[in-house]
C-alpha cells in the first residue's frame, strides 16, 4: 500500500501538508501562491502561522473562484473574498506582501486592500532578501533575462523546472516555499477541492 495514502484526507480535513523538513527551515522564507480560490484561504492562514514567511508573493488570480474577465458584474463577491484573503494572509509577524494581478483580478480592489503592499500590473520585478524574482501572472509575461526566481501561474500544464542556477515556479500547481539562506525550493501541493474551487471542471477556463 502506498505508504502516503493518508495525504488526500490530510488535505480534505488540515488543508497543506508541511514535511517536517519544511517545518522546521529557518531564515528568510518567501512563501509564492498563484490562483487561490477562497476555498483554500483557510488552509492558507494555517500555512502562515507555521511557517512565518518573511515575504508572501501571489501571483494573479487572487479569488479565483470568481471570474471576473468572464463576469465583471461579480466585482461585490470578488471585493468580499478579498476581505477573507486579507485574514489570511496577515501572520504574527507581518509578512511583506507582494501581488502580480491576473486576467481574473482587479487592480484597483487588490490595491484598495492591501494598501501597504506592493502591486504589480502583469509582470514585475523586485529585490527581496538580496535575490532577484522576477514576477508574472503567466510564463509567456516573465521578462528578458530571466532572473534567479521566475515565479508565475495560471497555467496548469507548465511544471515547475530549474535551469542554470535559475527556477521557473508555477503557484497554479502548489505553494512554494522558497528558503533564501539555503537556495531550495519545497513545493506543497494544493488540497484536491482546490480545482474544483477554481471552476475547472465547469469548464469557465483558467
Amino acid at each position: 500500500m502506498d505508504k502516503n495514502w493518508w495525504m488526500p484526507l490530510y488535505g480534505v480535513f488540515l488543508g497543506i501538508y508541511v514535511p517536517p523538513e519544511v517545518r522546521e527551515l529557518k531564515g528568510d522564507l518567501v512563501m509564492h501562491l498563484a490562483d487561490t480560490p477562497s476555498t483554500v484561504y483557510g488552509a492558507v492562514r494555517r500555512l502562515v502561522k507555521v511557517l512565518s514567511p518573511r515575504w508572501i508573493v501571489h501571483t494573479g488570480d487572487l479569488a479565483d473562484d470568481v471570474k471576473l474577465e468572464l463576469s465583471p458584474g461579480e466585482l461585490p463577491r470578488y471585493r468580499a473574498k478579498l476581505e477573507h484573503l486579507r485574514r489570511a494572509l496577515e501572520g504574527d509577524d507581518s509578512p511583506g506582501l507582494v501581488f502580480v494581478t491576473g486576467n481574473h483580478d482587479n487592480e484597483a480592489t487588490v490595491r484598495e486592500f492591501f494598501p501597504e503592499s506592493l502591486v504589480f500590473r502583469d509582470r514585475g520585478r523586485i529585490e527581496l532578501c538580496g535575490e532577484g524574482f522576477n514576477l508574472s501572472h503567466d510564463m509567456s509575461g516573465l521578462e528578458e533575462p530571466p532572473l534567479r526566481y521566475n515565479l508565475f501561474g495560471h497555467e496548469p500544464s507548465q511544471a515547475d523546472c530549474s535551469e542554470q542556477g535559475r527556477f521557473f515556479l508555477n503557484g497554479l500547481l502548489g505553494v512554494h516555499i522558497i528558503s533564501l539562506s539555503l537556495g531550495k525550493v519545497y513545493c506543497l501541493p494544493y488540497p484536491g477541492y482546490v480545482d474544483d474551487g477554481r471552476l475547472g471542471r465547469r469548464k469557465r477556463g483558467l
